[in-house]
């Protein structure tokens, strides 16, 4: 397992800036969280895609820019609107793919709301963006998210019980504690399903700290993957507010090392 970073925390740094903030922390894997449309176009990533090849960093995984409209733009009723905007997604997939990540993070549905969707609507809707992930060689994912459905494991369960070997998951640890659960209990009953992870510290006060700051524990969580066959990366998300978040990250790449 490498242990990587997301560009998402240097925002509001420019992304490719941001990756280069990562490449040049040392980190062999990244996350690109895309910020803007404009960042889609192949003469971008192709030139963070070079930048990053050159240091000997893996790209591993994308995250729309466009998961605040996720709710009502792809999984709403308005069936126009979906046409609409699903084009978008198409796009992020064959970015992640000129990036050569082959994971997409989803965040989906909110949890409440003024007119609640079918769950074989949510259902239906994935499996195509799981099927036009497939197209560039992506793998579409669910991330366990406070406030939307995946915040609850019973529906991530009903959600593999639906999807079977086409269901993948990125798990991230500050996540589940803001939806009510012990992370552990959520990583041991997904194991088999998750193929990213998204890592932060904490300690009964704070849900999101940066790793090696806090009372989490990694070797438990990287014991307990391996020993599920996992072959996925990890990736530290945190943010940038309240953090030298530079320093902070050197800090956190030693302790991974010690670990």
């Amino acid at each position: 397992m490498i242990i990587g970073a997301s560009t998402s925390c240097f925002y509001p740094m420019l992304t490719e800036n941001a990756l280069d903030s990562v490449i040049d922390l040392g980190f062999k894997a990244a996350e690109i969280f895309f910020n803007s449309s404009c960042e889609l176009d192949d003469s971008f990533t192709t030139e963070m895609r070079r930048h990053a090849d050159a240091a000997g960093t893996k790209i591993v995984s994308v995250h729309p820019f466009s998961s605040f409209i996720e709710n009502t733009c792809i999984f709403g009723e308005y069936e126009r609107r979906y046409d609409d905007f699903i084009d978008l997604y198409k796009k992020q997939f064959h970015a992640a793919a000129v990036l050569g990540a082959d994971i997409a993070v989803i965040h989906g549905a909110y949890a409440v709301q003024k007119r609640d969707i079918p769950e074989e609507l949510y259902f239906d809707r994935f499996a195509k963006l799981i099927e036009f992930g497939k197209a560039e060689g992506v793998r579409v994912c669910q991330e366990n998210v406070v406030r939307f459905r995946s915040q609850s494991l019973d529906f991530l369960k009903r959600m593999r019980a639906v999807f079977g070997d086409d269901f993948n998951m990125v798990f991230d640890i500050k996540q589940a504690i803001r939806s009510g659960y012990d992370p552990f209990v959520v990583a041991e009953e997904m194991k088999d399903s998750i193929v990213h992870l998204h890592i932060s510290d904490n300690t009964p006060d704070c849900d999101c700290l940066p790793p090696g700051r806090g009372t989490f524990d990694f070797k438990r969580l990287f014991d307990m993957m391996n020993g599920a066959g996992y072959s996925g990366n990890a990736v530290i998300e945190i943010y940038s507010k309240g953090f030298d978040v530079y320093d902070e990250l050197a800090k956190s790449r030693e302790f991974f090392e010690k670990i």
